[in-house]
């Protein structure tokens, strides 16, 4: 029964560690730049983590199954190029996140609420109807989605 704990615990951990490796290059570029909200309290630091990694979470397995190819040529560490998970299992869980988001934002008010809705339609412009695909739509879309994230930040925080 222990040896099961333990083999389910690895298992968990190993899911955890390809969930976080969905976004390990984000990190710095994103989640890190919007955490220090301006009305930042030490307490609420945890949920402004965990708000904008899981809204990160949800856009970044969006945008890598759109082109899993490109991944395997220029950044095979990422999950579904190292063979972790599945196009297939890796949409379900993009959209498993949708709602998770959404009710995790609402828990913070409308406002909150508003700008997940709001980053989910852009991040569905952006990756599934082409907007990352021209200079201009993809530049005007990352900057509203970083709008987004940083004000459903300050929301929380």
């Amino acid at each position: 029964m222990f040896s099961q704990a333990i083999d389910s615990g690895r298992r968990i951990s190993e899911h955890i560690l390809t969930l976080y490796l969905f976004t390990k290059s984000d990190v710095l570029t994103t989640l890190i730049p919007i955490v220090p909200a301006p009305h930042l309290h030490l307490s609420r630091i945890p949920h402004t983590i965990i708000w904008i990694w899981l809204h990160l979470l949800k856009f970044d397995i969006s945008n890598q199954i759109q082109d899993p190819e490109e991944d395997r040529r220029n950044k095979p560490d990422r999950p579904l190029p190292a063979g972790r998970i599945t196009a297939e299992t890796a949409a379900d869980i993009r959209w498993l996140l949708v709602p998770i988001c959404l009710a995790f934002s609402a828990k913070y008010g409308r406002q909150a609420l508003a700008s997940s809705i709001c980053f989910e339609a852009l991040s569905i412009w952006y990756n599934d109807f082409g907007g990352h695909k021209a200079g201009f739509s993809k530049n005007l879309l990352t900057a509203a989605g970083y709008m987004c994230m940083e004000v459903g930040a300050t929301i929380v925080a």
